[in-house]
Order: C-alpha cells, then structure tokens, then sequence
C-alpha cells in the first residue's frame, strides 16, 4: 500500500498580450513557477524540488447563457457525455434535462426535456449508441433518491442505484422491473455511486445462478460494484444476482467509484477526499491510497489505458493521478472553474469533460 501526503504549491498567472504583437498572449507565473507551453490549449508547470506537471485548460466552454449566468448559475447536478463525443447532457437542481450538440457554437445546440422529474435530477446517461435515454419510459419503485445509473451492453437492460439501499434492474422495453438487489449485505445500505462492468480476471467467486428470466440481456458476465454510505463497497454477481464481496469499513462514507475491468483495476472516493485504488484480482488491500485535501470526491473516471485516474472534487480543484506500480502522483491538474465544485467527469478518446457548479461544461483536447 502506498499512502501519500506530498505538500502542494500554488501560483498565480498574469496573462497579457505582448506589446509589439497583438496576437502573441504572455504569460507571467510568480512564486517561483517556470509555465512551458505544450500545445493545444496544455502547459506544464515546473519548480524547485516539484516534478513537471501538465496543466490542462479548456479547449471549449459549453456555457447556456439562460443557465450558466455569472451571478445566478444554474447547478449542473448531472451529467454525462455520448460515446462518439457528438453530445452532451446536463441535469440540474430544478430537474429539468437539457441535451446540446458539441459543435463550435455559442450557445451550442439545445434539446430540452423540460422538467421530467419532480425533484433533482442525479444522474445521466447515454446509451452505447450514443442516443440519449430520452423519456420514453418511467421507471418507478425507488422510495428515495437515485444516485447513480447503468446501461448493460446494448440497453436493453438499465440498473439504477439508490440511497433507499437498492440496486434495480430493468427491462427497458416493458418498464418492469426484473430484480431488486439489497446492498449491504441485505441491509439496505444507501448506495451512492456504482460502476458496471465485465468479470473478466477479477478473483471473485461466482454466484449461485438466478433463475433465467427472457427479459435479461448480457447479465451473466457481469460484476456491479456499489459505494455506500457505510464506508464500504460490495460487488454484486449481476447474472447471480447476489453479492459476492464486501469490503471492510473505511474511515468516511464513500462517494465515487470506478471500475476498469480490463485492468483489473477499481477506484473508490470518499466524501473526505481519500481515494483508494484496489487489484480486483486481490482486493483485500488497496494498492495505493492518496487525496489531496479534505474536500469529497465528487466523481472517478479511469483513462482508456488504465494508467491515469481522473478525480474530481467538491473544492474545484479536479485533477489525473498518474497510477503506476509503486507510485502515485499528480500528472495533470484540470483548471477552468472559479473554485466551483466540479460534480461530473467523463473521458471520450483523449478528451476530458468536466460539469461545475457554474453551470458551465468544458472540454479538454489530448489530456493523456
């Protein structure tokens, strides 16, 4: 296990335009920062005793002017990215749903829902395909609030976690419900985050088989990992239906998780800043553990080649850890909000996505 407590450091940046050169832009760090720029909208960032570290700014900032208003932004409480990067969705306090196109435009293309839910909307997501899980089904039977939802394979099947300490399993065509998975050991300990993905080599034992119901589709394959609010996760056999892991309690409630099944890897994040990050091949002690402050994980996300964890904070201040064996650092920092607490990251190809509480979403170019 690795646990590390480096100290930070922190620079202001003046930025004007040169004197002679109208189109050549300065940059003046104080405090000692050497800023080398690294091309497409990327710097890197280098003092004494600190390892050159990249500095990711927006290439574009998605900002709705009727929700992203300086002085009164609408919070973007959900939020999530199509798989080919044409799309992005945002939810907000209000509940209302907004889809926009991520051409070059200003404002960019809008789609609304209006206000489909009731309450806050928590979560989004597309499906593979890339179109928008519009409302054309109601899915019902939570007794309190979804945190956290999934797509399985194709979408046929959608799951949906909740602080009532469920996980639902639904047949997307009919909108009934298939199963009902209890987290926590069967006490219904609230779930506030989960991430799906195949079994591939995690050394988990296999549930004893569900009975076969028509409605699933590509189940079988599959391993669900749920945060709590107990301080613990636990991974449920979702062809099984049953849990087949649970892990031991940490010190603050969990509030992010990531699984890269193809790297045997999964990120837990806590609501006190403490990420960890565990061999799913042997999971019975994390392999590193780090955090950067108090503030809670907002959101993990793993790059595609699992060697960088994207963290994103309460206190703004989001960031890619760099995961190799034996070392943990920060690769990058992912600048652009005004210390707004940033609720959603998402990874498409090389690009980083991030949604703040200014209401604004912005897009970083080749970030790995």
């Amino acid at each position: 296990m690795l646990q590390t407590r480096e100290p930070s450091i922190h620079s202001k940046v003046r930025v004007t335009l040169d004197e002679v050169d109208r189109d050549v832009i300065r940059l003046e760090p104080s405090g000692g920062i050497e800023l080398v720029d690294g091309g497409k909208y990327n710097y890197a960032v280098a003092s004494t005793g600190f390892p050159e570290t990249k500095l990711l700014t927006p290439a574009h900032q998605y900002a709705d002017p009727t929700r992203a208003h300086p002085q009164h932004p609408h919070r973007i409480t959900a939020f999530d990215v199509a798989p080919d990067g044409s799309q992005f969705a945002t939810g907000f306090l209000d509940g209302s749903v907004h889809i926009y196109g991520t051409e070059m435009k200003n404002p960019p293309a809008e789609s609304a829902f209006g206000k489909p839910h009731k309450s806050t909307t928590t979560s989004l997501q597309f499906f593979p395909s890339s179109a928008a899980l519009t409302p054309a089904r109601t899915l019902m039977g939570h007794r309190r609030a979804i945190t956290s939802t999934a797509i399985v394979a194709r979408g046929r099947n959608v799951l949906s976690a909740s602080l009532d300490g469920t996980v639902r399993l639904w047949d997307v065509s009919s909108g009934e419900k298939i199963h009902t998975l209890a987290a926590g050991k069967g006490s219904f300990a609230p779930v506030t985050s989960m991430s799906l993905g195949e079994r591939a080599s995690a050394a988990l034992p296999a549930g004893a088989p569900a009975a076969p119901d028509p409605r699933e589709v590509e189940t079988s394959d599959k391993l669900l990992f749920c945060a709590l609010q107990t301080r613990s996760f636990e991974a449920f056999d979702l062809g099984a239906c049953e849990a087949v892991y649970a892990s031991a309690p940490g010190a603050a409630p969990l509030s992010a998780i990531a699984y890269a099944p193809a790297h045997n890897l999964l990120a837990t994040g806590s609501g006190a800043g403490v990420v960890e990050v565990f061999d799913t091949r042997a999971l019975g002690a994390p392999l590193a553990v780090f955090t950067r402050g108090e503030a809670g994980v907002a959101d993990l996300r793993w790059s595609g080649d699992g060697r960088a964890l994207l963290v994103s904070t309460d206190d703004g201040l989001p960031f890619v850890a760099s995961v190799a064996p034996g070392a943990v650092r920060v690769a990058a920092e992912i600048v652009g909000t005004d210390c707004d607490p940033v609720r959603g990251i998402r990874v498409v190809g090389s690009d980083v996505w991030s949604a703040a509480d200014d209401g604004v979403v912005r897009r970083y170019v080749s970030a790995f």
